[in-house]
Order: C-alpha cells, then sequence, then structure tokens
C-alpha cells in the first residue's frame, strides 16, 4: 500500500512551557476539603464521652473564654489546651496549631491601629482569644465526627429543620467537591500545550457545578415529594449522656469557679 509522504514525516512538536497553577491549587484545595471531612466522618476519639457532652462542655469553655478580661485565666484555658493536643498525633498537633496562629497573627493585625488609640491590653487580648478559640475548635473537629456533631444538636432543642439543612448542605459539599475533583483532573489531562483562556476554562468548570447542584436540588425536591415529606425531619437516634460526662462537668465548673474570681464576680 502507497503511503503518502506527510504520512511519512516524522514530527517532533515540543509544546511551549504554560503554567497551570490555578488548577493545581484548585484542585488541592478541593482535596483537601473533601480529605477533611472523610476524617471527620472516621473520626472515632471520643472514647467514654458522649458528644453531647463534649459538645456542651465546648461552648461552654468557649463562652468562658470569650467573656474573659483577666490574661490569667485565658493561660488556664491555654494549658488545657496543650494538654489535649499531647493526645494527638504530630499532623494534627501541627494543623491545629498552623490554623490556630495564622487566625491569631490575622487577628493582630487587625486590632494593631488601636495602639495610636492607647488600648494597649486589646493588642495582647483579642488575638490570645482568637488563638484559644480556633485551637480549642480544631481539637474539637478531632474529636466529633460531623453526623455525631448534629446528633448531638438535637440533643440540645435545635430545630429539626436547622439541623436537616446542616446535615444537606454537608452532604452536598461533598458531593459537588468530587464532581468539582474529576472535572478539574479531567480539564489537567486535556490542557496540552499553551492554554491562554484558562478563565473560560474555569467559568466553564464552575457553571456545570452550578448546573449541577440545581439537577440534584430538584432531583432531591422531587424524591421529598414521592416520600411525602411534611417537613419534620426525626431524630436518627437518642444521644444519652454518660457517667464520663461528669468529669466534664467538673472541669467546666472549675473552669467557672476560677473565672468568677479572677474577674472579681465573687
Amino acid at each position: 500500500m502507497h503511503l503518502p509522504e506527510w504520512v511519512k514525516t516524522e514530527e517532533a512538536y515540543q509544546p511551549r512551557r504554560d503554567r497551570d497553577y490555578f488548577i493545581f491549587r484548585s484542585l488541592l484545595r478541593i482535596m483537601n476539603v473533601l480529605l477533611a471531612m472523610r476524617r471527620q466522618a472516621e473520626s472515632a476519639a471520643l472514647g467514654h464521652f458522649s458528644a453531647a457532652g463534649t459538645l456542651g462542655f465546648f461552648l461552654g469553655w468557649l463562652l468562658l473564654c470569650v467573656a474573659a478580661h483577666n490574661t490569667a485565666f485565658l493561660c488556664s484555658q491555654l494549658a488545657l489546651v496543650l494538654v489535649l493536643l499531647c493526645f494527638f498525633s504530630g499532623q494534627v498537633i501541627v494543623r491545629v496549631l498552623r490554623t490556630a496562629l495564622g487566625a491569631g497573627i490575622f487577628s493582630g493585625l487587625l486590632v494593631l491601629p488601636s495602639l495610636w488609640l492607647g488600648n494597649h491590653a486589646i493588642i495582647f487580648l483579642i488575638p490570645f482569644k482568637t488563638f484559644l478559640t480556633v485551637a480549642s475548635l480544631g481539637i474539637l473537629q478531632q474529636y466529633l465526627s460531623w453526623n455525631k456533631l448534629t446528633q448531638a444538636l438535637g440533643f440540645y432543642r435545635l430545630p429539626r429543620e436547622v439541623i436537616f439543612i446542616l446535615d444537606t448542605t454537608l452532604r452536598y459539599i461533598a458531593l459537588l467537591g468530587e464532581l468539582a475533583g474529576d472535572m478539574l483532573i479531567a480539564l489537567k489531562m486535556r490542557s496540552i500545550g499553551n492554554n491562554p483562556r484558562k478563565s473560560r476554562a474555569f467559568g466553564s468548570i464552575m457553571g456545570r457545578l452550578f448546573l449541577r447542584s440545581r439537577e440534584m436540588s430538584q432531583a432531591m425536591y422531587e424524591a421529598m415529594v414521592c416520600r411525602c415529606f411534611t417537613g419534620e425531619y426525626p431524630a436518627t437516634g437518642t444521644v444519652p449522656l454518660q457517667r464520663a460526662d461528669l468529669a466534664l462537668l467538673c472541669i467546666l465548673a472549675l473552669y467557672g469557679y476560677c473565672f468568677g474570681k479572677l474577674e472579681g464576680l465573687f
């Protein structure tokens, strides 16, 4: 069989160098969110404490942290945070401290202009509280998975509609995140050579995600109608308190006593 000359000619195609930084960063962000949600779902570090007791202790402890005006009391709370961090692996400690330090430094930069107004105490108090709040929230995420957290919210008589919206939002974040990750991987595999229209490609992904989310919400609405959903969201199960929760109550009461003493309430 006779082949034309252009078929026999060897081509040495060398695509020009191009930067696909936005694909890498977008894909990395999405994978980090999905990995964090999977870690939350597999979290089982509660031990003998119940989810409702742990959440109640965190809310009370956080209220004392926000209302405190004494550095000594905040240092006592910092001691508890550091003790709890000792029970985790090095990667978890680095992740929690990095997030908390970043939030503390950012809040410090926000209140830095108050130096010129003479409010020197705020410069150290607000970043300190921010660090404690973010660090304690990171520790709570290691102890409570998302499903246990929403289940514990029902124990405190939170409206079922709010719990339903929270559960649905978390599920759709995971589903749409996986879809966005697959689309970014497909875009990277098909990006050969120089692509000067990166914004158009990213806009196409966002548009597709919007249409997909609309389709999923419509399908969910139709499924709820077919199942005669009346707006009631029953609890998945009871969250009884355990005996070990008394230890959390005693620690919270001790912190409340220290708060009252140091703040001069009694």
